[in-house]
């Protein structure tokens, strides 16, 4: 048996591997403070205001308009240097203040060096921040900046709102590519105080508000200008309300600039579909009884090691509430430390409110819980996976195939081209460990899953009925087990993945542990290096009208280096045949 494994090695598509990085978690209240162009009110007025209230900030300076020679209206590098000294970020907007587009994004690299040979002359360390001038961008754009050293920049709020408006979306990091960040808000004259806050109320739930500001006052450029009483009384919010206030570089702290989505488009669109739609784009289930939410808690805060952020992220509850729930239930104490099974390995419900993937989170952007579990490792201060039983399940028509059912919101499915939204569902959580959901959906197929947790593996069991008249063929599914949580395994990368028909295996980087699953009728052992997840991806027989199809599936953890031998072991188990 030894010789038909194969270690299998994919390329990488686009960005290289990286590592997991320790980040801070993302707080709620995390805002940043943008100022574009030079404008002198940035060190007259702005800069006393900022130091005033203790706030960072980045000034993303250009020498265009007629910077050179106009010092009434803006600064000079001498003053951009103070700026500097004081503790602020000085960033990159473009020499001339160049819109870049498709036919002048070859001028950008020798834009960047204007600046960068500027802050080099005057002591100020080569600008990691930049800020597209006019609000201006081009994905030819992402690559030269990536090469000069930019870690982060800022766009404007289109093209998901109209510019004029100076409205925006907050940042989302993992769906914003970090070379693509929107602003929450573009500060405008007509602003008044519930403008600003609008833009900064959205540092929640994981995302970071961008706030974009010019001259104030801007007397060079009046359809951009904030007045002076109007921008202390936006900052004197920020810090009643205590928010965290910083410099765009400072977004590394909770951030990894080298983790960007493969469409770096893909949440453009979904923001500009949901705005179309009406729809909210929050992820959170609050909890239905007192009885759900101490449950859910003890499951966040004791089990899985949420912050309050992500709970809140996955509730909708606020800080203060989430904090007298977890006073009220006794579980303030208790972080990461609710005692486990002694006969099993802990699986529970996934929560939601924590994304189960390191990157290529545009092709999910919102997850849904329903079909998540998380298995917990049995090692001490393992973490955990995240399997999806089922992710997807396609289904064959006339044309080729299409998606019967999808665990994420945002990829169009047989039922979202008709207009359907399909109600959201919880696991049935039973006495012995056990957990079961089912699914009916609009054409009467129904579908489900049930996990069995035992003592060294999880049993899965996944079936599926036909309630219409016709035969269901083409019936791909797709299962996923997602590697985020449990550290060991969070590299990104497929180097570490073991693929062989029907199992796939994950192991650690000293190679002595392992994560392995497996599904019967497997089709494609393979792996997601973005996310990073594996699949042992299975296929229904055909399903004639009224007969229900079963499969059957493996979860289990290995300590040990002779992948091949435990697989070996795990075949003999005749698992296939396990009834659930």
């Amino acid at each position: 048996m030894k010789n038909a494994f194969r270690l299998l090695v994919i390329g990488m598509l686009s960005c290289p591997a990286s590592s997991a990085v320790a980040l801070e978690p993302i707080p709620d209240k995390l805002v940043v403070l943008t100022f574009d162009d030079s404008v002198k009110s940035h060190f007259t007025v702005v800069r006393p205001i900022l130091e005033k209230f203790g706030f960072g900030a980045t000034f993303f300076i250009t020498e265009g308009f007629d910077f050179r020679d106009n010092k009434t209206d803006y600064m000079t590098w001498e003053q951009i240097s103070q700026l500097h000294k004081d503790g602020f970020e000085i960033g990159n907007h473009t020499r001339d203040h160049l819109g870049i587009t498709n036919k002048t994004v070859e001028q950008l690299k020798e834009q960047l060096a204007g600046i960068d040979e500027q802050c080099k002359h005057h002591n100020i360390p080569q600008p990691v921040s930049f800020a597209y001038p006019g609000n201006a961008t081009t994905p030819q754009a992402l690559t030269i900046l990536n090469k000069h050293g930019i870690r982060f920049a800022r766009r404007g709020g289109a093209p998901e709102f109209p510019y004029k408006e100076g409205r925006g979306f907050a940042y989302e990091p993992g769906l914003d590519h970090p070379l693509l960040i929107p602003s929450a808000g573009d500060a405008r004259p007509v602003w008044e105080l519930d403008d600003f806050i609008r833009g900064a109320k959205q540092a929640k739930f994981g995302r970071i508000a961008v706030l974009q500001f010019h001259g104030v006052p801007d007397t060079a450029h009046a359809w951009v200008n904030t007045p002076q009483e109007k921008f202390e009384a936006y900052m004197r919010y920020l810090a009643m309300n205590d928010y965290t206030v910083i410099a765009m570089r400072d977004l590394a702290k909770y951030v990894d600039p080298a983790v960007a989505p493969r469409n770096p488009y893909e949440v453009v669109e979904d923001r500009q579909a949901t705005l179309a739609a009406g729809k909210s784009r929050d992820n959170y289930r609050p909890p239905s009884s007192e009885e759900e939410l101490r449950y859910w808690l003890q499951s966040m805060w004791g089990y899985h090691t949420y912050t309050v952020p992500e709970i809140r992220a996955a509730t909708g509850l606020s800080s203060d509430e989430v904090s007298a729930a977890l006073k009220q239930f006794g579980l303030s104490g208790l972080r990461g430390t609710v005692p486990t099974p002694a006969d099993r390995l802990l699986v529970l419900p996934d929560p939601g409110g924590r994304h189960p993937r390191v990157g290529f989170r545009d092709g999910a952007i919102r997850p849904q819980r329903e079909t998540k579990v998380s298995v917990f490792t049995p090692w001490r201060g393992g973490g955990y996976v995240v399997a999806d039983t089922p992710e997807a399940i396609w289904v064959a028509n006339d044309t080729g195939r299409e998606l019967l059912y999808l665990a994420h919101t945002h990829v169009p499915t047989m039922w979202s081209k008709q207009g359907v939204d399909l109600p959201p569902l919880e696991w049935t959580r039973n006495a012995d460990g056990t957990l079961e959901i089912e699914r009916v959906l609009p054409n009467k197929v129904a579908f489900g899953a049930k996990i069995v947790p035992k003592a060294d593996s999880v049993f899965m069991d996944l079936w599926l009925r036909n309630g219409t008249d016709k035969t269901l063929t083409g019936l791909r599914v797709q299962n996923c087990v997602m590697l985020k949580n449990a550290p060991e395994f969070a590299t990104q990368g497929n180097k570490n993945q073991v693929w062989h028909s029907p199992y796939a295996a994950a192991r650690n980087e000293k190679g002595d542990r392992w994560v392995i699953t497996a599904w019967e009728n497997c089709v494609r052992p393979w792996g997601n290096e973005y996310c990073p997840c594996m699949h042992a991806d299975p296929q229904f027989p055909d399903c004639k009208p009224g007969e229900t199809q079963r499969l059957r599936g493996w979860l289990s953890f290995f300590q040990g280096t002779d992948i091949e031998a435990e697989l070996a072991r795990i075949e003999k188990l005749n698992w296939r045949a396990a009834t659930p």
